[in-house]
Protein backbone atom coordinates (compact mmCIF):
# COMPACT_ATOMS: atom_id res chain seq x y z
CA UNK A 1 0.00 0.00 0.00
CA UNK A 2 1.21 3.53 -0.75
CA UNK A 3 -0.97 6.52 0.52
CA UNK A 4 -0.96 9.19 -2.18
CA UNK A 5 -3.38 11.49 -1.43
CA UNK A 6 -5.58 12.33 1.57
CA UNK A 7 -9.35 13.27 0.01
CA UNK A 8 -12.53 13.78 2.25
CA UNK A 9 -15.53 12.70 -0.31
CA UNK A 10 -18.48 13.70 0.72
CA UNK A 11 -21.39 11.00 -0.12
CA UNK A 12 -25.42 11.21 0.51
CA UNK A 13 -26.50 8.78 2.84
CA UNK A 14 -30.24 7.46 3.56
CA UNK A 15 -32.57 10.78 4.48
CA UNK A 16 -30.56 12.99 2.64
CA UNK A 17 -27.79 12.90 5.40
CA UNK A 18 -24.18 13.71 3.85
CA UNK A 19 -21.38 11.36 5.52
CA UNK A 20 -18.14 11.50 4.16
CA UNK A 21 -14.99 8.99 3.38
CA UNK A 22 -11.56 9.52 3.16
CA UNK A 23 -9.63 8.70 -0.03
CA UNK A 24 -6.03 7.41 0.37
CA UNK A 25 -5.18 6.68 -3.69
CA UNK A 26 -6.35 5.61 -6.85
CA UNK A 27 -9.40 3.32 -5.73
CA UNK A 28 -8.04 3.02 -1.87
CA UNK A 29 -10.18 4.20 0.88
CA UNK A 30 -9.66 4.23 4.55
CA UNK A 31 -11.37 1.78 6.29
CA UNK A 32 -10.56 1.69 9.97
CA UNK A 33 -6.92 0.26 11.18
CA UNK A 34 -5.70 -2.66 13.66
CA UNK A 35 -2.65 -1.70 16.37
CA UNK A 36 -1.87 -4.72 18.82
CA UNK A 37 -0.01 -2.64 21.30
CA UNK A 38 3.36 -3.66 19.02
CA UNK A 39 2.33 -2.37 15.47
CA UNK A 40 -0.52 -1.20 13.67
CA UNK A 41 -1.75 -0.67 9.54
CA UNK A 42 -4.16 0.92 8.20
CA UNK A 43 -6.93 -0.74 6.44
CA UNK A 44 -7.96 -0.18 2.80
CA UNK A 45 -10.69 -0.68 0.38
CA UNK A 46 -10.82 -0.50 -2.95
CA UNK A 47 -14.59 0.15 -3.57
CA UNK A 48 -15.97 3.59 -1.71
CA UNK A 49 -18.91 1.66 -0.78
CA UNK A 50 -17.28 -0.23 1.85
CA UNK A 51 -15.02 2.67 3.18
CA UNK A 52 -15.93 4.02 6.76
CA UNK A 53 -18.27 6.58 6.86
CA UNK A 54 -17.52 9.46 8.75
CA UNK A 55 -20.48 11.39 10.10
CA UNK A 56 -18.69 15.11 9.77
CA UNK A 57 -16.72 16.87 7.91
CA UNK A 58 -14.57 18.62 11.14
CA UNK A 59 -13.87 14.65 12.44
CA UNK A 60 -12.60 13.75 8.78
CA UNK A 61 -10.04 16.45 9.32
CA UNK A 62 -9.40 15.07 12.53
CA UNK A 63 -9.06 11.94 10.91
CA UNK A 64 -6.54 13.16 8.57
CA UNK A 65 -4.56 14.42 11.60
CA UNK A 66 -4.60 11.80 13.11
CA UNK A 67 -3.51 9.21 10.25
CA UNK A 68 -0.61 11.30 9.51
CA UNK A 69 0.70 11.43 12.65
CA UNK A 70 0.15 7.62 13.60
CA UNK A 71 0.51 5.91 10.52
CA UNK A 72 3.69 6.52 7.78
CA UNK A 73 2.93 6.51 3.77
CA UNK A 74 2.81 2.76 3.75
CA UNK A 75 -0.22 2.78 6.18
CA UNK A 76 2.01 1.46 8.62
CA UNK A 77 1.96 2.38 12.94
CA UNK A 78 4.55 5.05 13.65
CA UNK A 79 5.43 3.95 17.23
CA UNK A 80 7.66 6.92 17.76
CA UNK A 81 4.42 8.90 17.61
CA UNK A 82 3.05 6.79 20.31
CA UNK A 83 1.33 8.34 23.61
CA UNK A 84 1.50 11.72 21.12
CA UNK A 85 -2.43 13.28 20.61
CA UNK A 86 -2.32 16.15 18.20
CA UNK A 87 -0.30 16.16 15.17
CA UNK A 88 2.24 19.19 15.40
CA UNK A 89 0.65 21.61 13.16
CA UNK A 90 2.41 24.74 11.18
CA UNK A 91 1.26 27.84 9.46
CA UNK A 92 2.63 29.66 6.25
CA UNK A 93 5.85 31.02 8.38
CA UNK A 94 6.59 27.34 10.02
CA UNK A 95 6.16 25.97 6.26
CA UNK A 96 8.59 28.12 4.88
CA UNK A 97 11.39 26.96 7.35
CA UNK A 98 10.44 23.58 7.02
CA UNK A 99 11.07 24.36 3.10
CA UNK A 100 13.96 26.48 3.66
CA UNK A 101 11.51 29.35 1.29
CA UNK A 102 10.30 32.71 1.64
CA UNK A 103 6.72 33.02 2.64
CA UNK A 104 5.80 34.60 -0.67
CA UNK A 105 6.93 31.03 -2.39
CA UNK A 106 4.11 29.00 -0.75
CA UNK A 107 1.60 31.71 -1.89
CA UNK A 108 2.59 31.43 -5.43
CA UNK A 109 2.42 27.76 -5.22
CA UNK A 110 -0.68 27.21 -3.66
CA UNK A 111 -1.82 29.27 -6.32
CA UNK A 112 -0.56 27.21 -8.77
CA UNK A 113 -2.10 24.11 -7.42
CA UNK A 114 1.64 22.74 -6.40
CA UNK A 115 1.06 22.52 -2.86
CA UNK A 116 -0.41 20.40 -0.53
CA UNK A 117 -3.80 21.15 0.10
CA UNK A 118 -4.19 22.68 4.10
CA UNK A 119 -5.73 20.28 6.64
CA UNK A 120 -8.02 23.78 7.31
CA UNK A 121 -8.03 27.29 6.44
CA UNK A 122 -8.21 29.68 9.69
CA UNK A 123 -8.91 33.37 9.45
CA UNK A 124 -5.30 33.62 10.27
CA UNK A 125 -4.09 31.47 7.26
CA UNK A 126 -3.98 28.02 6.16
CA UNK A 127 -2.30 25.07 8.22
CA UNK A 128 -0.79 21.84 7.70
CA UNK A 129 0.38 19.04 9.74
CA UNK A 130 4.02 18.89 10.12
CA UNK A 131 4.68 15.45 8.80
CA UNK A 132 2.60 17.19 5.43
CA UNK A 133 4.89 19.77 4.58
CA UNK A 134 8.20 17.24 5.71
CA UNK A 135 6.64 14.58 3.13
CA UNK A 136 6.08 17.01 0.36
CA UNK A 137 10.11 18.41 1.07
CA UNK A 138 11.16 15.06 0.53
CA UNK A 139 9.23 14.91 -2.26
CA UNK A 140 10.23 17.43 -3.88
CA UNK A 141 13.98 17.70 -1.92
CA UNK A 142 13.35 21.24 -1.04
CA UNK A 143 13.57 22.69 -4.25
CA UNK A 144 10.11 22.89 -5.34
CA UNK A 145 8.77 21.49 -8.58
Amino acid sequence: MQITEYTIVAREGHGGHTFYCLKLGENMYYKGYDYDGQDGQIKVVDDIEWAARIATEQFALELIGFLQNFFDLQGKYRKENEGKSLPPLVGVTEAAAVLGWDKRKIATYMKRGAFPAPIQKLASGSIWTLKQIEDYRDQTRGGGK
